[in-house]
């Protein structure tokens, strides 16, 4: 006690300082004091707001994965809502806006793991496999436009054979005028952005910036998935027909999700292509 009793006897200034700074704060700011007590709200309330926006900015950022996950989810399904809209079946005919029908495509979102894009022959691995339902020949779509076609398939990942290789090959049409053509990538002329379209007559009226987009023919995508953008023309008198130049859609360099795409009819499809 004895000891309490001088340390208050040699700090007394100090402490006495204290004490009347406290009391001249407590006056200063207390609710009968409006234009400080305003101002040290309004400090109060910026500092706060500061402290909760960082709050929830740190957990925003640790919740990414989540919500990633869960916009995956939506897009699967908004694409089977607008890719389904006029590929409806019924008993006899049916109306394309009717809600009862049975879709032919389902759309399963997948995380790309590995991707090339700057050899001869690129391939991509997708974190789905027979354990998930993926077998060969499932047509693989992004958010943009078509990406490839499964190749391989384990039990967990599969193989995905991009547009960007020599041995791609597919049938698509011209939006505008529905004008057939195969696409056709050259690793010699090509890069991982670009792509050719070989054998449209040369009558067609083709634009630069006109799309094309997948013909749904063989039934590994949906008619009407963009392909690329048209950046260049030219005409092969030779052979009557265009030669054309598309920007792909997708960017190959930077890919991390897809949308493996499932067509319920394929079998059936699979049986009339055979007498083609």
């Amino acid at each position: 006690m004895r000891n309490i009793i001088l340390l208050i006897q040699k700090y007394r200034n100090f402490l006495f300082f204290l004490f009347l700074e406290s009391t001249a704060l407590f006056f200063l700011f207390s609710a009968t004091n409006n234009y400080h007590h305003y101002h040290y709200l309004s400090s109060s309330n910026s500092l706060s707001a500061g402290l909760l926006k960082y709050q929830s900015s740190l957990f925003s950022y640790f919740s990414l994965r989540e919500v990633n996950n869960d916009l995956m989810i939506e897009n699967a399904y908004l694409k089977e809502q607008i890719l389904n809209k006029n590929l409806v079946v019924g008993k006899k005919f049916i109306k394309s806006n009717d809600t009862i029908y049975r879709k032919n495509f389902l759309f399963k979102e997948v995380n790309i793991v590995n991707s090339q894009f700057k050899f001869y022959k690129n391939n991509l691995i997708i974190n789905s496999g027979s354990q998930n339902g993926v077998v060969p020949k499932m047509g693989l779509i992004g958010t943009k436009g078509v990406i490839g076609i499964v190749t391989n398939v384990t039990n967990n990942y599969a193989t995905v054979r991009p547009i960007i290789n020599p041995d791609f090959g597919l049938k698509i049409l011209h939006q505008k005028t529905n004008a057939w053509g195969d696409l056709l990538w050259v690793p010699e002329k090509n890069n991982f952005n670009s792509v050719y379209v070989n054998n449209i007559p040369i009558y067609t009226k083709v634009d630069e910036n006109d799309f094309f987009v997948t013909s749904g023919a063989e039934g590994i995508y949906p008619k009407g998935v963009k392909i690329g953008r048209v950046i260049s023309i030219s005409e092969n008198i030779e052979d009557q027909t265009l030669d054309i130049e598309l920007k792909l859609e997708e960017n190959f360099s930077a890919l991390k999700i897809g949308f493996l795409v499932k067509n319920n009819f394929q079998e059936e499809l699979n049986e009339h292509l055979k007498f083609k």
